[in-house]
């Protein structure tokens, strides 16, 4: 891959930031529906699994006011920085890291306290040794729910004062009470205390979010690329280092052998090879010469080069990749929309629920009615619920780069599933688009062949197809073009000297004109000023693992189709020879849209898989898209991800993974319900202890993550 071309144009400004205190689904549903009623702001998105914001601001002073509303909802924002995310979670982890080791030493040291009294068994310890156990418990037990509950407090907090049930609310009310309930007796000298289970929710909850932050963060380190495969420095043609903070385009960079290539370049000395797994997924070297491109994050493997800065680096691929990652890890399909809004009204519920259930075993006359009331609060708060897909989500994501996917669209991995049909183009996505030119017929004696090559190819100078890159090959001198067009599916037009030429479709050149012989071959006539000059005949080869690829999707949805603007009876042959027996052939990027459309009116959920310019409305109106090696920027706006490495036998491999996505998220979701249904009853009925609800709310959120984790093996 030489080339990587990404599309990143927009009248507005897109916007991100870390927001770490956001604890469960309610702070993300309260900060979009707030941010999302200001002027001026839109497709205001938190990003649960990541705790970023993001959203669209129409100017600095809308972008503005959504910041000060997000502090005044007691949400601190972080500007995103090159390592700012990694340096969150650093701190994050270093700061729950203190606050579970004083909880686990005040567990240990309120349980050795209180087995004294579990040892004594029913003849109980005398009361002046049983007072002095309490109060021991309970000045071990204060650092412990004041420094070590306090996140859990905090959130509380502002999930009171902005009305939303979040999760840390059941939380903080069990421990507070837990402990306050305790204190009176302790000082009444009566009563039970519960120290041991107020330390013990604290204990297991806090390692439960400390294990969820450290998956988290893992692979978050694989989704965010500019972290962790840019180098913190780049080499000057004088020797001198600077950051890449001080890089500017047209900066001259000399990389050494073994060294991670700092910065978009295009060489300008040197030759090499280019280790692009990163972004391709493809192992083998990429040839890189004078002209070519060097992509920041890549690995110069062989000769030092010198290479020009090509962009800034917020234009970097590595730049874009890693916003386009971003925005598919934080789409939420309408499952997990529904689920988060459950878990939401969820905690209101199990508020109700926890009194309720300690009302009536007190009226019941049992001693541990508070104990229930506790273990009901703790153990019904959804977290699980909330985590089954976002998680998911973001590993899937940075995960399908290993397989040379870019995900553009979240969506993608949603609706793969579901397709039933997969239509292809052919030129460039099932033949190796590398054109041959097999022979040319000159019409005219007053230009040599090399004149009309050069007038051919100057017509194409502003095209990507594979004819305009075989004619640019061949020239040896390109002409000034006045009025350049281009006809998707059709051909290019201009005017040379005043002259005007026309290059393309014989249809779309001159109505009527026929090939001068029925060769095998792809035939395209140039015209000027109305009459014919010269035909090419071009001819393509089948890529050597389209055949295998389109048998394994026919075993996996069904229905494969070619849709393809070739009218070559060569064509028709090839695709016959993989298998397509009706290929729809001559059609126009209009009729190739009308053929998807035809398809879905049909039930049909159509996969879209083109490469050019006229693949790219038929693509846009598919279910979903997917580019191979787009040719255009335009084809890859238009496709809901992106085949960089283009290896087709891939295509199939994405299918089996997204259906695994599907998968893990239906297990997700399924045991975070059936957890809540099944433990709920018990530690209503008084089966469950407060400990062992701490220890099964901690487990069950654990799980979800580690489930989701096994996505970062692709298939």
């Amino acid at each position: 891959m030489n080339d990587l071309a990404l599309s990143h144009s927009s009248l507005e400004s897109k916007l991100h930031f870390l927001v770490p205190d956001v604890r469960c689904a309610g702070c993300c549903l309260k900060i979009e529906r707030e941010l999302s009623n200001l002027s001026d702001v839109s497709d205001v998105n938190v990003n649960y699994a990541e705790k970023r914001l993001s959203f669209t601001s129409a100017s600095p002073v809308a972008a503005e006011s959504a910041l000060t509303r997000l502090n005044a909802l007691g949400y601190q924002a972080a500007p995103e920085k090159d390592r700012g995310e990694l340096d969150m979670y650093q701190n994050q982890r270093r700061a729950l890291m203190a606050r579970l080791g004083v909880a686990g030493i005040g567990m240990m040291q309120v349980m050795m306290f209180a087995l004294t009294s579990y040892l004594a068994g029913t003849e109980g310890i005398q009361p002046e040794y049983q007072a002095l156990m309490r109060w021991a418990a309970f000045l071990v037990s204060l650092p412990v729910v004041f420094y070590s509950a306090m996140p859990f407090h905090q959130g509380a907090w502002r999930d009171i004062r902005n009305r939303t049930a979040g999760m840390d609310v059941p939380v903080s009310i069990a421990v507070i009470s837990a402990f306050s309930l305790s204190a009176v007796h302790t000082i009444l000298g009566a009563g039970e205390v519960y120290f041991d289970s107020a330390c013990m929710f604290t204990f297991f909850l806090l390692t439960g979010r400390y294990l969820e932050l450290a998956a988290r963060q893992n692979f978050h380190v694989e989704q965010v690329l500019g972290d962790h495969l840019l180098p913190e420095v780049a080499r000057t043609l004088s020797g001198k280092l600077i950051t890449l903070a001080e890089l500017e385009a047209g900066e001259v960079l000399l990389i050494k052998k073994g060294e991670v290539i700092p910065a978009d370049c295009v060489v300008t000395r040197g030759t090499t090879t280019a280790d692009e797994s990163a972004f391709t997924g493809e192992s083998e070297p990429a040839f890189k010469k004078v002209g070519s491109g060097l992509l920041a994050g890549t690995i110069n493997l062989d000769g030092e080069v010198e290479g020009r800065v090509s962009a800034s680096k917020s234009d970097w691929v590595i730049s874009h990749l890693s916003e386009l990652y971003r925005n598919a890890a934080s789409f939420r399909p309408a499952f997990a929309i529904l689920a988060d809004r459950v878990a939401r009204y969820f905690v209101a519920v199990v508020l109700v629920l926890a009194a309720s259930s300690g009302v009536f075993w007190w009226y019941q006359g049992a001693d541990n009615f508070f104990a229930i009331a506790l273990a009901v609060l703790v153990v019904s708060c959804p977290c699980a619920l909330s985590l089954a897909t976002p998680v998911a989500y973001a590993i899937a994501t940075g995960a399908s780069r290993k397989m040379g996917l870019l995900i553009s669209s979240g969506a993608f991995l949603e609706k793969l599933g579901r397709t039933s049909t997969v239509v292809f183009d052919k030129t460039g996505t099932l033949t190796e688009g590398s054109l041959k030119l097999e022979q040319m017929v000159g019409l005219s004696t007053d230009l040599s062949r090399q004149q009309i090559i050069d007038i051919a190819a100057s017509l194409e100078t502003s095209s990507l197809h594979p004819v305009a890159v075989t004619l640019r090959e061949l020239s040896s001198e390109l002409h000034e073009i006045v009025q350049p067009a281009i006809e998707p599916g059709f051909g290019v037009s201009g005017v040379i000297d005043g002259n005007a030429y026309r290059l393309g479709n014989p249809a779309y050149v001159l109505e009527g004109e026929t090939p001068p012989s029925d060769d095998d071959g792809n035939w395209v006539l140039l015209s000027r000023d109305g009459k014919p000059l010269a035909w090419f005949c071009f001819t393509d080869r089948l890529r050597s693992d389209a055949g295998t690829t389109i048998e394994r999707l026919k075993q996996m949805v069904g229905s494969v189709l070619v849709f393809s603007g070739d009218s070559s009876e060569n064509g028709r042959r090839m695709l016959n020879a993989l298998g397509i027996d009706n290929p729809s052939m001559s059609m126009t990027p209009d009729e190739k849209i009308s053929g998807v459309r035809s398809l879905q009116a049909s039930g049909k959920k159509v996969l879209m898989i083109g490469d050019g310019l006229n693949d790219a409305g038929a693509m846009a109106a598919a279910d979903i898209s997917l580019a191979v090696n787009p040719v255009d920027s335009l084809v890859q706006s238009a496709a809901d991800a992106t085949l960089v490495n283009g290896d087709l036998e891939s295509i199939p491999k994405v299918l089996r993974y997204a259906a695994k996505v599907r998968a893990v998220i239906g297990q997700n979701l399924f045991w975070a319900f059936s957890y809540n249904l099944l433990v709920i009853p018990l530690a209503v009925m008084g089966f469950v202890p407060p400990w062992l609800a701490a220890l099964g709310m901690s487990l069950s959120s654990l799980i979800v993550t580690l489930n989701a984790c096994r996505l970062s093996r692709t298939v």
